[in-house]
């Protein structure tokens, strides 16, 4: 099949997640250019998933067509004057306070809606699974006690974005907007808050360069994070030390299932050896 070419020379990179990078190409329009390692069957279901959210009433961009760039693929979405989020909360503290309230309340939308069972993947299944490759990693002990911790947690059809950091965010006007759906899966809020514990604390404690790729130091990342849940338990009446608990134990286990598909990742070892700490110091 021919796909239409565009290009991006001289575009404003307002974006950029683990598969691809977000152009403004338009005022009213952006495309998501892939990495070459994505497959054009993912990227034919990240942009159904993004139909699909945008159907849900969700604030996202409506999805076009499939183009190419250069050698590699995108796709193009309507969404009119789209900015960087990292770009914005710079500007000024008010920026930044606004955008973590407005976060927290879109987070709060996207889990206002249900899942139909079997519609997306379950992130308590996944978390299991990622569990029972641990042992390499961790004594048996710990293993069977992140088991029982997961397997307590509620079965829920909530929706989650599951990769919801500043990145994956843009803001047009004064509202925010979603991109990058292919992560969309339902399950319990308090993976979604493994998702931000490991963008804002976790990875940048490994290394600064986290924050950095998310367009900001990691002071600003740890402030995100601080204000983000304490503005979400103030809103659900949870214990704050609790709930950070929980998300650094549940986040720490995603890392370790993504460092052990990934035996070229860069500080592999050293990511490998913070998150089993972390992960038995709160067990």
């Amino acid at each position: 099949m021919e796909y239409r070419q565009i290009s991006t020379k001289g575009a404003e990179k307002i974006g950029e997640g683990a598969h691809g990078e977000v152009y403004r190409i338009a005022e009213d329009t952006i495309v998501k250019v892939y990495r070459p390692t994505v497959s054009m069957e993912a990227i034919r279901r990240e942009k159904q998933l993004a139909r699909w959210a945008f159907v849900k009433g969700l604030p996202t961009a409506i999805s076009f067509d499939i183009v190419r760039v250069g050698e590699l693929y995108g796709v193009v979405y309507e969404m009119l004057d789209a900015h960087s989020v990292s770009d914005y909360i710079k500007e000024s503290d008010a920026n930044f306070e606004r955008f973590v309230s407005k976060s927290v309340e879109l987070m709060n939308q996207i889990h206002a809606v249900e899942v139909m069972p079997g519609e997306l993947s379950d992130m308590k299944e996944k978390t299991i699974g990622w569990i029972k490759k641990l042992e390499k990693y961790l004594p048996s002990d710990a293993c069977d006690k992140l088991m029982k911790l997961t397997e307590k947690v509620p079965a829920s059809h909530t929706l989650l974005h599951a990769d919801f950091h500043l990145k994956n965010i843009l803001i047009t006007g004064d509202e925010l907007m979603l991109i990058d759906m292919d992560t969309l899966c339902a399950g319990d809020p308090i993976f979604e808050l493994a998702t931000l514990y490991n963008s804002y604390m976790e990875f940048p404690s490994i290394s600064p360069m986290a924050a950095e790729f998310l367009g900001i130091d990691v002071e600003t990342a740890n402030r995100i994070w601080e204000r983000t849940i304490k503005l979400y338990t103030e809103y659900t009446g949870e214990d704050e030390k609790e709930i950070t608990r929980k998300a650094q134990i549940l986040g720490c286990i995603r890392i370790l299932d993504y460092a052990d598909r990934q035996p070229e990742l860069p500080d592999r070892d050293l990511i490998i050896k913070i998150c089993t700490e972390d992960i038995l110091k709160n067990l």
